[in-house]
């Protein structure tokens, strides 16, 4: 479908593809002026990364910035970088994922930096060979980060030289979570490893000074901490209320509508009324007897309160004592507000000494300090994996971005196109994957494209979207939840349904077609409104000539006429509507009889044509300006050129594939060909027939033929 070249200035070179011109980039060359080149005049700006079918790697390292798009400065850097690191770009121009070492630029920095990673992964690898391969870098990529100690620094216990450095690092995992290693396991961190030995000596710490006499109130009696803590919110806002009461009196009745809008039929919700109600209804005295009406909820708590918080009187508890009590244990609730480091109590406090006192620490920091030597090597490893990415990928993801020849040539695929639909006895040969169809709907329509919208799934995939151009035949069969076969970019065979469909026209033999069809269905609508009347009407006029009939005669004998006068209306009425067609067709044939050959085509053709032209005018200019970049923007692409459709391109995205060569039994369609001949035979007919009066107007009459009395020559005479 490409063109020949155009040229022009600074060495740059164009293609036209459809009705555009692409940067041509073929060679090194071609990929050193796409920086030359002005961003308006790239074919695309800006792409998702998830809408590519290539290395995800590859696509990752690109998006420098991390946003998953690829712009015009992060292909610059790319090209720029990889331009100077080769000195060799064969490789390059060939799309190669095997790197010859002495392709590299070791006169530049990265350049010397991967040749030496490169030749020690070789050497690694068994030695001897002059190139490294992208599945030989990965692969020592991954067993570089499978290490027991990565390069950020995270160690795993597998590290450790010696079992109890290895239950230290467990220990920090188990209680602390750690931090991701590049294996998927949990490893230990600098700041792991430092939030351990804190807490631990926090905890440590925490529990001397537990052992103080102020914190250690009522020691003799173990539950008596707890009974205090079970009732202290209750007895706060016993006294609280108490308080109200000497305020406003009237208040009890509101402190006392606890079980309104209970259910008092479910004893769980009776329980929970109990617990969230006052541990005794308020007094203005502020004075809580223990011996009096108490909460049953609580009663049990309340007396085990009386024996060991109260002196004489023991069924006495007003606010003052209360403070008192609540002093005595402040030191206590401080003491406990200030525990840190509760995980690392289920490892045991001698564990924890251990752990403090012995060399653990420093072992595991020796081990952390290495992992800088993992990281040196890493860095290598990814310098020579982008080196040999980019020379895999960057010609062909400049070809996807910059210009787009792989999306007009047969045999080739886009980056962006995700496989083909066969349905309707037709190969959709375009798809576009969509993430969120109403977005992509919006943009679309504005393709003035026909596109189907599929939902497809398949064992292990899916379901995903994708966005499928119709772009030449007709609609046909394609409908909502019609099913199909999707073969994606992997080779796998797929189910796709539709799900979504945007209606425009597809091809200007439709478009002839369309009024045609929409008049046979307006026709064929009205028949069979007739003939539904008509038989509804003869349903009713049976049924009432049986009736008659089946009467009893009158007392003379004589049967009913009714019946058969109603029949001989029915046959009445059918003769007249025979004759009423019969005078139509009478006064067509008489109308047609009056005119010539040419006056008939005429009327035809003017006829056709007032139907015709219109609708071809419109179908035309819609079908010239299908636009191939809308189905991208939908997707999130941001597109620079108009990709108009042309005729090969739109019998390439939709076709009908022909039968193979030398298949028997194949009914062709001769429709097309039997039309195109009716009409070549009207307009020879109608030429011939205008040819012949045309002569005959022109011929002169034959000697010794009289004119006529009134002939203008004998006026004249």
């Amino acid at each position: 479908m490409a063109s020949s070249d155009k040229n022009l200035r600074g060495g740059l070179t164009f293609e036209r593809f459809g009705r555009a011109y692409h940067l041509r980039v073929r060679s090194a060359a071609d990929l050193s002026r796409v920086c030359e080149l002005d961003e308006a005049h790239w074919v695309a700006i800006s792409a998702p990364i998830n809408t590519l079918h290539m290395d995800r790697g590859f696509l990752e390292i690109i998006d420098t910035d991390k946003d998953g798009r690829i712009r015009p400065d992060e292909l610059r850097h790319a090209i720029a970088w990889t331009l100077d690191v080769l000195q060799d770009h064969a490789g390059l121009e060939a799309g190669s994922s095997r790197l010859v070492l002495g392709a590299i630029n070791t006169d530049h920095a990265d350049g010397k930096r991967a040749r030496e990673a490169a030749r020690k992964m070789l050497d690694r690898l068994g030695g001897g060979a002059e190139a490294i391969t992208l599945e030989q870098v990965r692969s020592i990529k991954g067993l570089e980060a499978d290490r027991s100690v990565s390069e950020t620094g995270v160690v795993l216990a597998d590290a450790a030289e010696d079992e109890a450095t290895a239950r230290f690092i467990t220990d920090i995992v188990k209680t602390l979570g750690g931090s991701g290693h590049p294996s998927g396991k949990a490893g230990v961190s600098g700041d792991d490893l430092t939030r351990f030995m804190e807490l631990a000596r926090g905890l440590l710490d925490w529990h001397e000074r537990g052992k103080a006499p102020e914190v250690r109130p009522h020691d003799d009696k173990p539950e008596a901490f707890d009974n205090y803590v079970n009732l202290r919110d209750k007895l706060d806002l016993f006294f609280a209320q108490c308080k109200a009461l000497q305020m406003d009196r009237s208040l009890s009745t509101r402190f006392s509508q606890n079980a309104a809008g209970r259910d008092l039929s479910d004893p769980s919700a009776i329980e929970r009324m109990m617990r969230e109600a006052p541990i005794a209804a308020p007094n203005a005295e502020g004075v809580l007897e223990l011996s009096g009406p108490i909460n049953p909820a609580y009663r049990d708590d309340v007396k085990c309160f009386a024996e060991w918080a109260l002196d004489e009187p023991k069924d006495k508890l007003d606010e003052a004592r209360w403070r008192a009590i609540k002093q005595a244990f402040a030191a206590r609730e401080a003491w406990l507000a200030e525990k840190a480091g509760g995980a690392l109590e289920a490892l045991g406090l001698d564990a924890l000494r251990d752990y403090l006192e012995g060399d653990y620490e420093r072992r595991v920091r020796a081990l952390i300090d290495r992992s800088g030597e993992t990281a040196f090597v890493m860095d290598n490893v990814r310098t020579v994996e982008t080196l040999v990415l980019y020379q895999a990928n960057l010609m062909q993801l400049i070809n996807n971005y910059v210009s787009f020849p792989s999306l007009y040539k047969r045999g080739e695929r886009a980056l962006f196109d995700y496989g083909d639909l066969i349905m309707d006895g037709r190969r959709f040969n375009l798809a576009v994957r969509v993430y969120d169809r109403q977005a992509h709907a919006r943009i679309a329509e504005t393709s003035r494209m026909a596109v189907l919208y599929l939902e497809v799934t398949g064992r292990g995939v899916g379901p995903y979207e994708v966005a499928v151009a119709v772009t030449s035949g007709g609609r046909g069969n394609l409908c909502v939840g019609k099913r199909g076969v999707f073969h994606d970019v992997e080779g796998r065979e797929l189910d796709a349904r539709v799900v979504a469909i945007i209606d425009n026209p597809i091809s200007l033999r439709e478009a002839v077609a369309a009024p045609f069809k929409r008049l046979g269905g307006a026709v064929m609508g009205k028949i069979e409104s007739i003939g539904a009347s008509a038989e509804k009407k003869l349903d009713k006029a049976g049924a009432e000539a049986v009736s008659e009939v089946r009467t009893a005669p009158d007392e003379k004998g004589a049967k009913p006429q009714a019946a058969s006068g109603q029949l001989g209306g029915v046959l009445a009425g059918g003769g007249i509507a025979v004759a009423a067609l019969g005078s139509s067709l009478a006064f067509i044939t008489k109308t047609l009889a009056g005119l010539n050959g040419w006056q008939i085509a005429a009327g035809l053709g003017g006829a056709i044509a007032a139907v015709l032209l219109p609708t071809l005018v419109i179908a035309f200019v819609k079908l010239r300006s299908r636009d191939l970049s809308a189905m991208l923007e939908g997707s999130g692409w941001a597109i620079n050129a108009r990709m108009r459709l042309n005729r090969p391109q739109s019998r390439y995205f939709t076709e009908r594939p022909g039968y193979p060569v030398g298949a028997r039994g194949i009914r062709r369609n001769y429709a097309i060909w039997l039309i195109a001949v009716v009409i070549v035979a009207a307009v020879a007919w109608v030429g011939w027939d205008l040819w012949q009066k045309a002569q005959a107007d022109n011929a002169p009459p034959p000697p010794g033929d009289k004119q006529p009395a009134d002939s203008p020559e004998t006026m004249k005479k």
